[in-house]
């Protein structure tokens, strides 16, 4: 009996790896024949109120189909380990006494008390188990349940995160043309308003930000798309790190006129790094709007520049609630906002920064106690000479 549980518990480690649905029914009755000797095995399944052969070690036995008040529904029902007399099975359905089975184990499939299906163990041979052993089996139909139930979620989320990034990527698509006629416009009404002193003036201003800021979100959108697809392309050249900081510096005074941003500067004279100048600014405005979703008004908003042998470090840090310890880990994940946080975005800033700066061989970190404010530093390898 020891030696069966063993290799009970053997099995149920394979059920752990992330497979297929398909390939996790094959696993299943791969183990359950090398258990108990059998020859073959087949998986039913309840979907749609009714049992569904789903996979069959023996394909002669999908010309079988379960009957209402057969052997395979009375296990079900009944969630019991039995042992099926093929002699009145072939008398129902020839097909079986072909096939030279002479005994058939149905093991049943629940979970949390609710029947999902049924194991099926066929064997050439007279084959018998006492009631010892045919709980044992029973117990390998429970680890066997729980292994097809974490395929069919992991399934279930698979397709529901291909859907959803699907949905957004075409969204992003659809929006880029109305919201580029959009902007024109309201860049010509801020022209024309631009000598003006009046409220009307100001409110296009306003609506001109807001543009250029959705504009970045639905860049944002297809940029994720392109990284995930290894459609992401960098265009290299020698650059200023200085240069890249006082873009980014400008864009954030334009877009957030009444917060103060510190600019500390502790490097030398070189400050020449090898990168896509855009994709570089790209991620310092991603940074230091975060630093200024996630903190209050008139809290200072500080960048520095430094040099700690072999990077470049840029660092921005805010006063802000902070990020909770339990969101760390995953803080750098695509569509990833900390539980703390009610702040307006889409998740999506950090996981591009990190694939910007890692894609010129740069490292990136986040820093942050809850209520303390959080640092974000970044590292870019100074060019050797």
């Amino acid at each position: 009996m020891n030696n069966i549980l063993e290799k009970i518990y053997k099995s149920a480690a394979k059920f752990l790896v992330p497979l297929t649905l398909e390939d996790m029914y094959a696993l299943i009755v791969k183990e359950a024949i090398k258990l108990v000797g059998a020859n073959y095995g087949s998986v039913v399944l309840y979907q749609n109120g009714q049992l569904k052969r789903v996979y069959t070690s023996y394909p002669v036995l999908n010309q079988i189909k379960p009957r209402p008040q057969g052997f395979t529904y009375r296990a079900f029902k009944s969630r019991q380990t039995t042992i099926i007399d093929v002699a009145k099975a072939a008398k129902i359905h020839p097909l079986v006494k072909n096939s030279q089975i002479q005994s058939i184990v149905m093991i049943p499939l629940s979970y949390r008390n609710k029947s999902i299906g049924v194991l099926t163990i066929d064997f050439h041979h007279k084959e018998q188990f006492n009631q010892e052993q045919l709980n044992v089996l029973k117990l390998f139909g429970s680890l066997a349940t729980l292994a097809i139930r974490k395929t069919q979620l992991y399934d279930e989320i698979r397709q529901a995160v291909e859907a959803r990034d699907l949905f957004i990527s075409m969204a992003a698509h659809e929006f880029r043309t109305p919201l580029t006629t959009i902007n024109g416009y309201v860049q010509l009404l801020c022209s024309k308003l631009s000598n003006a002193n009046s409220i009307e003036a100001r409110w296009a201003e306003e609506l001109l930000a807001e543009t250029k800021r959705l504009t970045v979100l639905i860049n944002e959108l297809l940029e994720v798309e392109r990284i995930k697809n290894s459609n992401f392309s960098y265009k290299l050249h020698i650059n200023s790190l200085r240069e890249v900081i006082r873009r980014a510096v400008t864009n954030f005074h334009f877009m957030h006129p009444n917060r103060r941003l510190v600019f500390t500067d502790n490097l030398g004279k070189d400050d020449t790094v090898i990168g896509d100048f855009d994709k570089l600014i790209q991620t310092l405005n991603n940074l230091l709007d975060n630093a200024v979703k996630f903190s209050p008004e008139g809290k200072d908003i500080e960048l520095t520049l430094g040099y700690h042998t072999p990077y470049f470090t840029v660092a921005v840090k805010d006063y802000g609630k902070g990020v909770a310890e339990q969101d760390l880990k995953k803080i750098f994940d695509k569509y990833q906002r900390g539980s703390n946080h009610s702040a307006e975005g889409m998740g999506i800033g950090l996981y591009l920064a990190k694939n910007i700066i890692e894609s010129h061989q740069g490292k990136i970190k986040l820093f942050s106690r809850e209520n303390q404010g959080t640092i974000v530093e970044i590292k870019l390898p100074k060019i050797k000479k």
